[in-house]
């Protein structure tokens, strides 16, 4: 005798199926939720709710052709559920069908006209941005993205792409950030943005006490009369401040830590991964990669996945030659996220540091192709064409980055920096300005600035942009420094280009570049005994540098030509 399912028993079995999908679901036991909701969908002749359901689970198990299919079958369902709309333009952004998840975004009417739920619009905006990004249309994607955070200012995705990754001027992102419509409660969000978009904007100028290392170079002294640099005052208060904050990492304190910023964010927030993320951002644009190692650090410590963390992390570890370190992450990284750009740039950061730029290069590209707007990437590939005098590789690799992230002002720095090795010097002044413009307070521009200005010959120019560099220098720069003697050389201020020299000297002991200019100096100031000395300290750093041995044998010259006086 058979089993006879009325309605209420049918009913009944789909109540406890939809237990069951929950249950499976919930335990992240997705093959099983598929079956149960497979027969759910059946029983209850495809109604939205439970079509949802299925549709959920074939996709948190990345059927998502099989997603696709299910929705097409029942069309006159997903016309009016807005749900299973955007179940489907996900979907087919995760097959990379691109202009078929754009045309089917522009053809269902998903869009805040046709949609009553903002927050429901803004993931459509959200969707389009994605898209628009991925096929390389910026102007779009920047459209799309500012339409999703104005529709629902919580669409952190959308907020994400656009504040602090430069792919917006300051000025708009700033009014971005003012036009937030937040909840009351809700301002400590505006804040934790505005720290990411200010740690992105940082430079070496924002820790830097003003004037401090120009106190020793006045600009207008007399020739005769201008007493050797002085940057003691700065030197000191650079490495109490470095000092300091090392010695509160080891502590386990937060370093730039003030009573400020930890006021504007509820106290549990401040030792957050992403606001310390925010604060190493701001200490490797600062130049102060200790400390930008010390806080990243800490926050792979807690969360060694914390991906928005790695890149400056990545990039203190290069800057500190820290090779094994690099080493051991970047195996980390291709085992745990083998699919992620940040994996593969690491690994090309290791063979850039140990000078295989060829595989450096290769492996950058690999991160580019998995993410063609991940910024670190884009300027390492040109750094790896220009340490081997590839100019238009290099160029064209800056220049897509400065396409890109219009906002940043590092491409158009480098751009500049490939035209005054290649002596365009026109050009390096054309994109070295501009890229001042984007960034007022970089010293590393005005040393180049300073630089164009050395090889037009006009040397005051150049020690004003070179004092100008080192006066916003949170760190005193050592090849600012040494560009500054050799501009004092040419004017025959012997006493200046010594004391900048020796200053370079001292940040950098082994600079072969600081010893030729103290020995070269001191022989023009008729002291070649002690020209020898420094000429044998620069041989024997760099056995190569052919000015530095030529030079010695003049000062041998000089020095035996010197009278002699014995006293008996």
């Amino acid at each position: 005798m058979g089993t006879t399912y009325d309605q209420a028993t049918v009913e009944k079995i789909c109540c406890r199926l939809r237990g069951l999908v929950q249950d499976a679901f919930q335990k992240h036991l997705y093959t099983t939720a598929i079956f149960y909701a497979d027969k759910l969908a059946s029983l209850s002749h495809f109604e939205p709710e439970d079509l949802y359901t299925l549709a959920e689970c074939y996709f948190k198990n990345h059927e998502y052709r099989r997603v696709l299919h299910l929705l097409r079958q029942h069309g006159n369902i997903v016309g009016s559920d807005e749900r299973l709309k955007l179940l489907a333009a996900q979907s087919l952004l995760a097959c990379k069908d691109w202009e078929e998840c754009l045309r089917y975004l522009e053809d269902h009417g998903c869009d805040e006209d046709s949609v009553a739920d903002s927050k429901m619009a803004s993931a459509f905006a959200l969707l389009r941005g994605r898209v628009y990004e991925v096929t390389e249309n910026q102007k779009e994607a920047l459209v799309w993205y500012e339409r999703a955070i104005q529709l629902d200012a919580y669409c952190h995705e959308a907020l994400d792409r656009l504040v602090g990754t430069h792919v917006l001027p300051l000025e708009q992102e700033m009014a971005l950030l003012r036009s937030l419509r937040l909840h009351e409660e809700d301002e400590w969000l505006r804040h934790m943005y505005s720290a990411k978009l200010a740690a992105a904007r940082s430079s070496c100028g924002c820790a830097a006490p003003a004037g401090a290392l120009a106190a020793g170079f006045a600009a207008g002294a007399p020739a005769g009369s201008a007493s050797a640099p002085s940057l003691d005052i700065a030197a000191s208060w650079w490495g109490r401040g470095r000092r300091r904050r090392l010695r509160q990492a080891f502590d386990g304190e937060l370093p730039g830590t003030d009573e400020s910023s930890a006021s504007l964010l509820p106290a549990p927030l401040v030792r957050n991964g992403d606001t310390l993320a925010a604060r190493s951002t701001k200490f490797f644009y600062e130049g102060d990669y200790e400390s930008c190692y010390q806080v990243s650090k800490r926050v792979l410590e807690v969360d060694p996945y914390h991906l928005a963390a790695l890149p400056v992390h990545i990039g203190s570890l290069v800057m500190l030659e820290k090779k094994s370190v690099v080493f051991y992450v970047a195996h980390q990284l291709v085992n745990a996220h083998p699919a992620t750009a940040v994996a593969w740039f690491t690994v090309g950061c290791y063979y850039y540091m140990v000078k295989k730029y060829q595989s450096a290069r290769r492996f950058f590209n690999k991160a580019l192709a998995l993410d063609h707007n991940f910024a670190p990437a884009w300027i390492a590939y040109g750094h790896a064409f220009a340490l081997q005098k590839e100019s238009d590789q290099a160029l064209a690799a800056y220049r897509t980055a400065s396409r890109l992230f219009p906002g940043s002002h590092l491409p158009w720095l480098f751009i500049g920096m490939e035209y005054v090795r290649t002596n365009s010097l026109q050009l390096a002044q054309q994109c070295l300005d501009y890229s001042r413009t984007l960034m007022p307070t970089d010293p590393h521009i005005y040393n180049e600035i300073g630089v164009v200005a050395f090889h037009r010959k006009d040397y005051r120019k150049a020690i004003e942009f070179l004092q100008q560099a080192l006066s916003l220098c949170g760190a005193p720069h050592e090849a600012a420094c040494t560009n500054l003697g050799h501009a004092f050389l040419k004017e025959k201020v012997y006493d200046c280009a010594l004391g900048a020299f020796q200053q370079a000297h001292g940040l950098n002991p082994q600079s072969s570049a600081a010893l030729s200019g103290i020995a070269f100096t001191l022989q023009l100031l008729d002291r070649p005994d002690d020209a020898i000395e420094y000429y044998h300290r620069s041989l024997s750093i760099n056995r190569d540098d052919q000015f530095a041995a030529e030079m010695l044998n003049y000062a041998v010259q000089e020095a035996a030509e010197q009278p002699c006086s014995m006293e008996l």
